[in-house]
């Protein structure tokens, strides 16, 4: 009897700890398809899994739906993936296979930056831009006012 009133305050005390840890993370960072993306906990009412898709219920009510074909990596942080978390509206680009396809609104620029810093790539109009030339790596992409790191493989 002894045992098991040991054995369940210890499972009591790690139940604590487990908890305790949970509540330090603040982002959920989700890698795939060449991009990294980084969302507040604290802003994330729920996470389903919907068809093909990964979908996040926000607490204002809005869904962020993530493919999960693309999805390599999904885990907890206590800071974001270094670029501020994504808006949880519809995203003006897509990047895959060295092709950036991206939408701009009027007065809008599309942006791309390499890890120096340096612009590598501009344009002022939607469209489909093949990007395969650039060397393999990471680089921020800017559209409008949306901002994501991708890798080019």
């Amino acid at each position: 009897m002894k045992t098991f009133r040991t054995l369940i305050a210890a499972l009591l005390l790690a139940t604590g700890s487990i908890t305790a840890l949970a509540d330090d993370y603040q982002y959920l960072t989700i890698s795939g398809s060449g991009s990294e993306n980084s969302f507040s906990v604290s802003k994330i009412q729920k996470i389903t899994f919907e068809a093909s898709n990964m979908v996040l219920v926000m607490t204002d009510g809005t869904e962020q739906r993530l493919p999960l074909a693309g999805l390599e990596k999904m885990f907890f942080a206590t800071s974001p993936s270094g670029i501020a978390t994504i808006s949880t509206t519809q995203s003006k680009m897509q990047f895959s296979d060295g092709v950036l396809r991206a939408t701009v609104a009027a007065g809008e620029t599309i942006a791309v930056y390499n890890m120096k810093g340096e612009k590598v790539f501009s344009a002022n109009e939607s469209g489909s831009y093949d990007l395969s030339n650039l060397q393999r790596g990471v680089y921020i992409i800017k559209v409008g006012t949306e901002t994501r790191k991708v890798v080019n493989k």
